[in-house]
């Protein structure tokens, strides 16, 4: 990661039904997928995250939780948690990813609303 886990830039909302813990799972994931975070580069520590959010400690360890489960990161106490090596999404589908975000946001859908159209085309 650029200059180590300050970089990671994550928005939480409030006013989605998607538990805390489940955004910030989602969004570290799809930047390891986008290519933004790669093998070996540290995250903030959980402490640190929950500062920067606002959010209790508990919610990111959680995230962090899942995300080592998932084979996404590594842990270790004592030890930033790290980037594992994870397979990229191609670049073709995020370019369509991008393109499909863009008009969806132009038309004024919400995340919710072009996640649940894609998975109705799916």
């Amino acid at each position: 990661m650029m200059g180590g886990g300050d970089d990671v830039r994550l928005v939480i909302r409030e006013s989605s039904p998607v538990p805390v813990y489940e955004q910030i799972r989602e969004q570290i994931e799809g930047m390891v997928r986008a290519g933004l975070l790669h093998d070996g580069d540290k995250l903030p520590s959980v402490r640190q995250l929950a500062g920067d959010l606002r959010i209790a400690p508990g919610t990111v360890a959680k995230a962090y939780a899942e995300l080592a489960e998932q084979g996404v990161i590594e842990t270790a106490p004592g030890r930033a948690a790290r980037i594992r090596r994870v397979a990229t999404i191609p670049e073709p589908l995020l370019e369509a990813a991008k393109d499909y975000a863009g008009q969806s946001r132009r038309l004024g859908s919400s995340l919710e609303d072009a996640i649940s159209a894609l998975r109705a085309q799916w």
